[in-house]
């Protein structure tokens, strides 16, 4: 599939305004400059925000099902809860890669849902095509959502050389007959990439 961006009711959906509520903060993008929050919000899935999903959890469904659902047709199962990222100013980068080499299947497709304004270094950078390698950064503001084949198009992020935090979340959805069920993050993954990365751990040790 080709990157999309698309936009979305920020004021019915206000994911950054629940992220302030939980952080205790006014200003997303400054969150760098407060220890507390980078000591608490480390890793996507165990994080203040991740700890604190089932508070919006109904939002979200209504985010899958009017938002999403309604732009690319049926939706087979989506990702619960998302995995919520924190790229502080001056910190952070990760491996480039495509999702497909963590055991993720064919079909899926990435959301990536900026809850501050992205440009640059603070932001997501994907290749046009696949094998491309001509990776660049998504510029988007909050009220607009990415979608986008990350099992096969190579994505990541850089250290973010801006005065700007990035926080986000994203997840996958799998394109088919609804209604739309929710799946963990490790039912994406493929059933025989887990047996074979257990196997050879049984193996080599």
């Amino acid at each position: 599939m080709k990157s999309t961006i698309l936009e979305y009711d920020s004021t019915r959906y206000n994911f950054r305004k629940w992220a302030c509520e939980v952080l205790g903060v006014r200003d997303l993008e400054a969150i760098h400059s407060l220890n507390k929050v980078k000591t608490f919000n480390i890793s996507p899935t165990a994080n203040q925000l991740a700890k604190s999903f089932s508070s919006i959890l109904e939002i979200y469904k209504s985010f899958i099902v009017e938002v999403l659902e309604k732009e690319i047709g049926g939706i087979t199962d989506y990702q619960s809860p998302p995995s919520f990222r924190f790229h502080y100013s001056g910190l952070g980068s990760s491996v480039f890669h495509r999702d497909r080499d963590f055991g993720v299947e064919q079909g899926r497709i990435n959301v990536w849902v900026p809850l501050t304004n992205v440009w640059g270094d603070n932001s997501l950078w994907i290749e046009g095509k696949e094998g491309e390698e001509d990776h660049q950064p998504i510029t988007m503001r909050f009220g607009q959502i990415l979608l986008f084949d990350g099992v096969n198009i190579s994505h990541g992020s850089k250290i973010n050389t801006t005065s700007s935090t990035r926080v986000s979340f994203d997840f996958r959805i799998r394109h088919g007959a609804g209604p739309p069920c929710p799946a963990s993050y490790w039912d994406f993954q493929r059933i025989g990439y887990l047996l074979k990365t257990s196997f050879s751990r049984k193996i080599f040790r």
